[in-house]
């Protein structure tokens, strides 16, 4: 009892004409809703749904016509969203709705016939559906891939329930085209019934249609219904035109089912479903069946797979949109965390240079006095000695303290040197002690300097100072540099501040054979870190680039 039969078949449930009852939506919802609740030890709630099965089995085959089988919807619906465990249930609820059905018609019970017709299809569908999606509820067909799963099951189904009918519903001599015919009609049925009924019952059950983002949906439906109805019209001016005409009728079904996701399918399906068959019932559509029901078929699975595809695809945008809005907040978070990290580099480079001032004045109030001392000593002890070996021996300790003052002078240069507090920074590079290190190693310098070099704060003459003096010491430990050049360049922004390049060069001879491997300046690093700058490394023909950028404000 799958569908209708062919013209002049014997039914043992008799008629399938449309009825007049229906099912409230809100009573359907709160129904179903109970497939939630999988718990076990649960029994008196799955013995009320089965109870609400029975009744909507019984009202949906009086609602189902030649176009449609409506319970196959309702069978592959609860097949699919219930557990295994609980198949017991909704089988012994359509068992009995069609023994109910049977009795009040007069036909016998238990009967082979009554068990292949009533007993048997529900086994095949719920094989199907056990293979097709395992022992647990399947997911939502919110995806191409589980939609296509859901329509196969309902395809495999029916394919499989057909000819079954056939055999025991048809009971006249047929040829094979009328019998093909015939278990094509018992398919369609079905078919038309599941896609009509089975995806607006999921939707139903995970509350689809009540989400805010359905709003335009009523909207859209009535405009397309309004649309279908037209169509039918110009179909009954134009037959024969007549499958051109229907496609432009369940045309629509694409738009919504774009625009509201597999639900807005599943809902547009079943309202445009239920519109043909009003209107061929009251005999406004005189178009072939077979034909109306091969177009809803394709147009309407069609138009499902098209929403879930749409459903995921939104889905996956909103999720991208999270997880950019996430990035979004973290950028934030890191700038910030950035920002703060730079604030305390400068305050500790600060720190440090003011350290290393207070140290080389301590250095030069207390050693100073003291070696300045000490040579004043031995200078009056020279009155006081008249031989010759006691001379020399104090003329090497005034020497000595000479080497003393002049490594104290370059130690505390090195710390702080004085051109960079009175002369500027070109002066303090081209002249100070940087260029006395390289000169005592044996490296060529070559500064170059271009823009208002002078102009820089403290804090930015400071920084370029030790980058340069980390370059430098490079260039000292290696031991194979023989050119050092600098090359600083100093531009106005639009800002006020001073964009600052540096590019420092470290040239070995042209007969080095192994160069040194090029790696950054822990130094230079941390300097360029504090300032917000950048720091690249180049591989020149015979040496190194070091080249930092950073803007002063």
């Amino acid at each position: 009892m799958d569908a209708a039969p062919a013209p002049g078949s014997v039914s043992m449930a008799g008629s399938r004409d449309a009825g007049k009852q229906g099912i409230r939506p809100g009573m359907a919802g709160r129904a179903l809703a109970l497939l939630q609740d999988a718990g076990p030890g649960r029994n008196g709630r799955w013995a009320l749904l089965a109870l609400v099965v029975l009744a909507a089995w019984l009202a949906l085959e009086q609602l189902s016509a030649q176009l449609w089988f409506l319970p196959a919807g309702l069978r592959l619906a609860m097949l699919w969203l219930t557990p295994t465990r609980r198949w017991g249930w909704l089988g012994a609820a359509e068992v009995l709705a069609q023994a109910t059905k049977s009795a009040v018609l007069g036909y016998p019970l238990f009967t082979p016939t009554f068990l292949a017709v009533c007993v048997a299809p529900w086994l095949i569908y719920a094989a199907v559906v056990y293979l097709l999606r395992g022992s647990q509820p399947a997911p939502l067909p919110d995806s191409p891939t589980r939609m296509l799963l859901l329509l196969l099951a309902g395809l495999l189904g029916a394919a499989g329930v057909s000819p079954l009918l056939w055999m025991f519903l048809v009971t006249y001599p047929m040829t094979t085209a009328d019998s093909l015919a015939s278990m094509f009609a018992f398919m369609y049925g079905d078919l038309i019934g599941q896609i009509v009924l089975a995806p607006l019952l999921i939707a139903l059950v995970h509350g689809g249609l009540r989400r805010p983002r359905r709003s335009g949906l009523v909207r859209d439906l009535g405009l397309v219904l309004i649309g279908a109805l037209g169509v039918f019209l110009l179909l009954q001016a134009y037959a024969d035109l007549a499958m051109y005409v229907l496609l432009l009728a369940f045309a629509p079904l694409f738009f919504l089912a774009f625009r509201h996701g597999w639900e807005g399918g599943a809902l547009a399906t079943a309202l445009l479903g239920a519109v043909i068959q009003g209107l061929v019932q009251l005999g406004f559509l005189t178009v072939n069946v077979t034909m109306l029901q091969l177009v809803l078929a394709v147009v309407g699975g069609g138009a499902l797979v098209l929403g879930a595809a749409s459903t995921a695809l939104r889905r996956s945008h909103e999720i991208l949109a999270q997880r950019h809005q996430e990035l979004a907040s973290k950028t934030t978070e890191l700038e910030l965390v950035a920002a703060e990290l730079g604030q305390v580099g400068q305050r500790l480079a600060r720190l440090e240079e003011q350290g290393q001032r207070e140290l080389a004045s301590e250095l030069e109030y207390e050693l100073g006095h003291a070696i300045h001392a000490l040579g004043t000593r031995i200078s009056l002890a020279f009155r006081d000695v008249r031989d010759e070996q006691g001379t020399r021996l104090l003329e090497s300790l005034r020497e000595q303290v000479r080497e003393i003052q002049d490594s104290l002078r370059r130690a505390l240069r090195q710390l702080r040197p004085p051109q960079l507090d009175t002369h500027g920074l070109k002066q303090a590079l081209e002249t100070g002690p940087l260029h006395e290190m390289l000169d005592d190693s044996g490296v060529v310098f070559e500064p170059v300097f271009e823009g208002p070099v002078d102009a820089l704060g403290e804090d930015a003459r400071t920084t370029v100072y030790r980058i340069c003096q980390a370059a430098v010491r490079e260039a000292v430990r290696l031991e194979m540099v023989r050119r050092f050049g600098l090359r600083l360049e100093v531009v106005p922004d639009e800002n006020g501040g001073h964009v600052v390049g540096l590019a420092m060069d470290l040239e070995f001879s042209a007969y080095t054979q192994h160069l040194p491997t090029l790696q950054v300046v822990p130094a230079i690093k941390d300097r360029v870190l504090a300032v917000h700058g950048s720091y690249l490394l180049e591989p020149l023909v015979h040496g190194h680039r070091h080249s930092v950028r950073f803007v002063a404000p």
